[in-house]
C-alpha cells in the first residue's frame, strides 16, 4: 500500500525557484547594464538576438515558479542555453576591446543564473560536469584579446571565486530539497502506520463481533439441547448445534486478516485515526445500516480518508477547521472532508503532488469506488469519497 507524499518537497521547490526566479531578474538588470555599455563592441543584430532569447528563458521559468506548475524544463533551457552564449561571443563581438584586463565580456554576468538553473534542474553529478566545463571555457576566452587579455592570476581567482560561491549555493539549496524528501518519507510512514492502526482497530472490532455471534450461537445451541423435552426439539437443537459448528469451523479455517469489516467498525476506527492527526476535527457518522466491506476496501477508504485530512493540516492554513462526515446506505459508503482553509486550484496541482492523484483518488478508483476534489481559493476544501456494493 504504497503512499507518496511529496507535500515538502513540492513547496520547498517551489520556495527554492521563486527566490532563485527574483535573483535571477535582478541578475538579468544587471547584465542587461553591462550589455548596454558593451553595445559599441557588439554585431548589434546578432547580439540583441541572444539577449532577447536569455530574457525570454528566465521570465518563463520565473513565471512557472510564481504563477505556473513550477515547471523544470524551462530551467534546464536557460541552463543550456548558457553553454551557447560563450561559444557565440567570437560572432558577437565586433570590433577589439580594451586588453588591460578590465574588460569582461557582458556574458560574464548573463550565465550567472545557469550555474544554480543546471544545480536545480539536472541534479549534481551534470551540475559538476557543468561547472567544471563552462567555467574553464570562459576563463579561456578571458584569456584571450576577444575576452580582455586577463591575467593568469584573475583567472584562476575568478574561477575559484565562481565555483566556489555557485557550488555552495548549489549545495544549499540541494541539502534542503534532500532534508524536504526525508521530511516527506517521515509523513508517509506516519500516514502509513495510521492506515495500519485503524485497519487492525476495524478488524479487531469485527472479530469482537463475531466472536460474540459464536458465542451466542453456541450458547444457544447448548442450552437448547439440554431443555429438550422431545424428539422435535431434539432436532432443532442438532440443527443449532450444527450452525455452530459450521461457524466454528468457518473461523477456524479463514483469515480473520481478510475476513470483511462492517461499517460500524470501519466508521470508528477511521473517526480515531483522525482525531490522531487532528485533535479538533469535527466527525459524524451515520451507519444505520449492516453493509460490509473487504479488506481491500477498507484498506483504500481509511487511506484516502486520512491522506485528505493530513493534505488540509499542511495546506489549508493554520486557522482553518475540518469536519468528517461518514455515511452508509444499502448501496454503499459516503465519507466526506472538508475544511474553510485556504483551497486551491485542481488545474495548478503539480504533477508530483501525489497525494491527491494517487492516494486519493487513484486508490479510490483501484477498489471501484471514486473520488471528488471541489476547492477554490479562499473557499475551503471538499473531497467525497464513495463506495458502492457490487
Amino acid at each position: 500500500m504504497p503512499i507518496s507524499a511529496t507535500v515538502a518537497r513540492a513547496r520547498v521547490d517551489r520556495l527554492i525557484g521563486r527566490t532563485f526566479a527574483a535573483g535571477a531578474i535582478a541578475l538579468s538588470i544587471e547584465s542587461g547594464l553591462n550589455f548596454y555599455g558593451q553595445l559599441k563592441y557588439l554585431n548589434q543584430p546578432f547580439a540583441w538576438a541572444l539577449t532577447i532569447v536569455l530574457w525570454s528563458t528566465t521570465i518563463a521559468f520565473a513565471y512557472s515558479f510564481w504563477f505556473g506548475k513550477a515547471n523544470y524544463l524551462f530551467l534546464r533551457i536557460h541552463a543550456l542555453y548558457m553553454v551557447v552564449m560563450v561559444l557565440s561571443w567570437p560572432f558577437v563581438l565586433n570590433s577589439d576591446v580594451p586588453q588591460d584586463g578590465s574588460f569582461y565580456p557582458w556574458i560574464w554576468w548573463g550565465i550567472d543564473t545557469g550555474w544554480i538553473a543546471v544545480a536545480l534542474s539536472f541534479g549534481w553529478r551534470f551540475a559538476l560536469v557543468y561547472y567544471v566545463s563552462l567555467i574553464g571555457l570562459v576563463q579561456y576566452m578571458f584569456s584571450l584579446p576577444m575576452g580582455g587579455s586577463h591575467s593568469g592570476i584573475t583567472i584562476v581567482t575568478d574561477s575559484f571565486y565562481t565555483f566556489l560561491t555557485n557550488a555552495s549555493i548549489s549545495v544549499i539549496a540541494l541539502m534542503i530539497r534532500e532534508a524536504a524528501n526525508r521530511s516527506d518519507q517521515a509523513n508517509s510512514e506516519a500516514i502509513r502506520a495510521e492506515v495500519q492502526q485503524a485497519e487492525a482497530e476495524a478488524k479487531a472490532k469485527e472479530r469482537l463481533r463475531l466472536d460474540g455471534l459464536i458465542h451466542d450461537s453456541v450458547l444457544t445451541a447448548l442450552i437448547s439441547a439440554t431443555q429438550a423435552k422431545n424428539v422435535e426439539e431434539a432436532k432443532a437443537s442438532a440443527e443449532l448445534a450444527g450452525s455452530a459448528l459450521r461457524k466454528l469451523s468457518e473461523v477456524q479455517r479463514g483469515d480473520m486478516t481478510q475476513a470483511p469489516v462492517y461499517c460500524s467498525e470501519l466508521f470508528d476506527s477511521i473517526i480515531l485515526a483522525a482525531e490522531r492527526i487532528d485533535p479538533k476535527i469535527k466527525s459524524k457518522k451515520n451507519c444505520r445500516t449492516s453493509i460490509s466491506v473487504d479488506a481491500e476496501t477498507v484498506s483504500a477508504l481509511t487511506e484516502a480518508t486520512i491522506q485528505a485530512i493530513h493534505n488540509s493540516l499542511m495546506h489549508a492554513g493554520p486557522n482553518a477547521s475540518r469536519e468528517l462526515s461518514l455515511k452508509s446506505s444499502k448501496a454503499g459508503i459516503k465519507i466526506v472532508i472538508l475544511d474553510n482553509g485556504k483551497g486551491f486550484r485542481m488545474s495548478q496541482v503539480n504533477r508530483s503532488r501525489m497525494g491527491i492523484k494517487v492516494s486519493i483518488i487513484g486508490r479510490m478508483e483501484a477498489v471501484g469506488g471514486s473520488a471528488h476534489v471541489v476547492s477554490q481559493p479562499r473557499q475551503g476544501t471538499t473531497v467525497v469519497l464513495e463506495w458502492s456494493k457490487k
